[in-house]
């Protein structure tokens, strides 16, 4: 585990055992109220790769990392743009999930130099959140804790994701959870989408009510020259879901970036 102060607080990252400047750095982002376990599955694909720098982050205000979480995508970009010139980190592939989809595609609209590639997981160009829920989310933290499991993951999912999942809302708190989920309300880049040029994998699931399928259909038609990947029977969490389906479908598309 490593550490660096951005902005004046500790953001905390996990990254495989060896850096080479040669190789393309995978960056990985998480989604709203979680942090860098989200990738569970993920870290032992990645932390040994031959061919692939790594990198997992908790954003501000959650896992390890210091700070209260921003109010906005936009904010989470720039902060991320921050660690990567802090890192001096280049030919960057993303991996975001849900809002940290979000972020990713808000980077590659403004500096796809610094990018080979985006693989964009249960996420859209547009993230709606339901009144109901951020009134939950603000007035009765618990009962939020409680019924989202059930709906960020499919029926059949196992019971252990969804307590880990649980107890992962339950450390980040309310307040960064509130914000996160307001900062994904508001984002919106329907419009903009289009202009991404850098090789695109977007990756859904089609059980999930969050994002569903279609937003990776919307995606994939305004996003030149990407590829689109269902994943059957999963739901929000399709990394964590279908974690061998997940990684094989990564893996196969970044093979094509390897020198």
């Amino acid at each position: 585990m490593s550490e660096i102060s951005i902005q004046g607080n500790k953001l905390h990252y996990i990254e495989g055992d060896k850096f080479d400047k040669s190789r393309p750095t995978v960056l990985l982002i998480h989604g709203a109220g979680q942090n860098v376990s989200t990738w569970k599955f993920q870290l032992g694909l990645f932390r040994n790769h031959p061919n692939f720098n790594f990198i997992a982050i908790d954003l501000p205000g959650r896992g390890g990392s210091g700070g209260e979480g921003f109010r906005s995508v936009i904010e989470y970009k720039d902060f991320l743009n921050e660690f990567i010139d802090s890192l001096q980190l280049e030919n960057i592939i993303l991996i975001g999930h849900s809002m940290g989809g979000g972020v990713a595609m808000l980077l590659a609209l403004e500096h796809p130099e610094i990018l080979q590639a985006c693989i964009l997981a249960a996420t859209g160009a547009k993230l709606s959140v339901a009144e109901q829920t951020l009134e939950t989310v603000r007035n009765n933290y618990a009962v939020f804790c409680e019924v989202a499991p059930d709906r960020m993951f499919g029926e059949d999912s196992a019971q252990e994701l969804k307590q880990e999942f649980k107890k992962g809302l339950l450390d980040t708190g309310a307040e960064v959870c509130y914000w996160d989920l307001i900062a994904c309300n508001e984002f919106n880049i329907m419009d903009d989408v289009e202009k991404i040029i850098v090789p695109t994998l977007i990756i859904s699931g089609d059980k999930d009510i969050l994002t569903p399928s279609k937003y990776g259909e919307y995606l994939h038609q305004k996003i030149y020259g990407s590829q689109l990947y269902i994943v059957k029977g999963s739901g929000h969490f399709i990394m964590q879901e279908k974690a061998e389906e997940f990684n094989s479908v990564i893996i196969a598309f970044l093979n094509d970036f390897i020198k």
